[in-house]
């Protein structure tokens, strides 16, 4: 047994909650529907100081419904919460009478509830791009005299001491998570593991209790994800902070490394179980990328692996019938889909892709690739360099044989490619039906339908997804996908590759971060 899991069970008993503290939330029959479809049925749950906890569940089981109900984004239909995160308890009955509807001052909303200890992230960061990181973290902390026009008008000297130590609090918050030097730099400069230590120094600069965590490690690789759970873990032992982590299955284990408790949703209720017996159930189950791939190789296939520069690695599924153990073209029968030769891309002086030789490699028809790098690598670079998104510094880009480098992304499209983006990928503001109809989707699969009358917004990541993967031409050539195992459960991975299985006249290229650990 090693140092690490050791620790972890010497945490784990810690904090387990017959050997904790005090109780901080209590939940007691909540339940939420939506266009009479029950998502929470008789949520009862009691979370105890020092606490961390895995919620889990299945895609549309309920898990950000809940999280936007305890966050004061959602109101349930019925059931009660108890805070006891103040000096005095407070209870929250519903449904709300209706004078409480009227009340202007009524904390079940989310910076009421901000102000009483609960704070949350979001999957995707949402900080202010083109404000520094210290302005972003400062923003946060409540109760600021420049707020109210009064006070910036006739005490100003107040104002501007109060603003001076709430600038040097978030400063020591950044320092804290590791971003010392860099308070100054804007958002929208900094990498996505940097902007995640932003987000949660920002919630603890509300003065939170209880954290909620919304896939914190989704999109990082594995030094990315070793930082962020490094950071919860003294945020735990150290500060007594309590957390709620939702994390997709991939990412499960990891979080279960410091978790104490786990809160599984199914059918619409909460089934407190022990980390022990969930890891001993993932440990049965696929176990990562590495595992989906050989599930999928079967015997018809080869699995081939090629080393890239910057510890990246390129895996490639090949038809046995055409596997030669290398993507040279020259050396494979099966003609090409997708020829990248020497590609490079710069910002500046600043090499972001194919540093050195240029960047080469080459997928047939038949094809599934699996590119494995670390953050800051260019996965996302490529992807939009060969969907036309972005113009490349050197190189040439093939699509069945045509040189596309060169041309338009919508031309590109009209050509055979197929783009799934993991972010900003779809309208947030229309319905999953509009989106259907716009993407030319006759036949919408029966998991999405009941709720083709909800709006984008209203869907948890793992539904997004699935609607996003129904969109998708199945006339192209080759698809490109960005991360698209974000936010999905087990059958949900099947979902993926039911959309996105290449066919004898196509091919398919999937990047994800690298999730395997260093060898020390």
């Amino acid at each position: 047994m090693s140092k690490s899991d050791i620790a972890s069970m010497a945490l784990t008993y810690a904090n387990h909650p017959e050997n904790s503290g005090s109780v901080l939330l209590q939940i007691r029959g909540l339940c939420k529907s939506f266009g009479g479809q029950p998502v929470l049925r008789n949520v009862s749950v009691t979370l105890n100081r020092g606490e961390v906890v895995l919620l889990r569940g299945e895609n549309g089981s309920g898990k950000t419904t809940l999280l936007n109900i305890l966050t004061g984004n959602l109101m349930p239909d019925r059931g009660s919460m108890r805070l006891f995160t103040s000096e005095m308890p407070i209870t929250f009955q519903f449904p709300q009478a209706w004078w409480q509807s009227l009340n202007p001052f009524d904390p079940f909303c989310p910076e009421g509830l901000a102000n009483l200890g609960l704070s949350r992230t979001w999957q995707d960061p949402r900080l202010f791009p083109t404000e520094t990181l210290q302005d972003n973290v400062t923003i946060a902390t409540p109760n600021q005299m420049g707020e109210h026009p009064q006070l910036a008008v006739f005490q100003p000297q107040k104002v501007r001491y109060q603003e001076r130590l709430n600038l040097k609090q978030a400063r020591m918050r950044l320092a804290q998570l590791g971003l010392q030097g860099r308070e100054k730099s804007s958002a929208d400069r900094i990498s996505l593991g940097q902007s995640k230590r932003v987000m949660i120094a920002r919630t603890l600069q509300t003065g939170a209790q209880i954290l909620f965590l919304d896939e914190p490690l989704a999109g990082l690789d594995s030094a990315g994800m070793e930082e962020i759970v490094s950071i919860l873990r003294h945020l735990v032992q150290e500060e007594n902070l309590t957390l709620v982590i939702v994390e997709h299955l991939f990412n499960i284990p990891r979080v279960l490394e410091i978790a104490t408790t786990v809160w599984t949703l199914k059918d619409g209720e909460i089934k407190v179980e022990s980390p022990l017996a969930v890891r001993e159930e993932l440990t049965q189950a696929s176990g990562g990328i590495e595992d989906w791939l050989n599930q999928l190789q079967g015997a018809e296939r080869s699995l081939l692996h090629l080393p890239l520069p910057g510890d990246a690695q390129l895996s490639i599924l090949q038809s046995r019938s055409n596997f030669t153990g290398t993507s040279d073209v020259s050396a494979n029968e099966s003609l090409p889909v997708l020829e990248v030769e020497n590609l490079r891309m710069s910002r500046g002086q600043r090499a972001v892709l194919g540093m050195g030789e240029g960047l080469s490699f080459c997928l047939r028809r038949g094809d599934l690739a699996v590119l494995q790098a670390p953050n800051g690598w260019g996965k996302t670079t490529l992807l939009e360099a060969i969907a036309g998104l972005i113009s490349t510094t050197e190189g040439s880009i093939r699509l069945n044989g045509r040189i596309i480098h060169q041309r338009p992304a919508w031309e590109r499209a009209k050509l055979g490619l197929a783009f799934l983006q993991s972010r900003n990928n779809l309208f947030p503001d229309l319905t999953v039906r509009e989106v259907f109809q716009l993407s030319h989707v006759s036949h919408p699969p029966e998991d999405t339908r009941r709720f083709l009358n909800h709006q984008m917004t209203a869907l948890s990541g793992g539904e997004r997804q699935r609607v996003l993967l129904a969109c998708l031409d199945k006339r192209a050539h080759l698809y490109i996908c960005d991360e698209p195992f974000l936010a999905l459960d087990a059958s949900g991975l099947q979902a993926v590759w039911q959309a996105i299985q290449p066919q004898p006249n196509s091919a398919c290229l999937i990047v994800v971060p690298s999730t395997v650990k260093e060898v020390e």
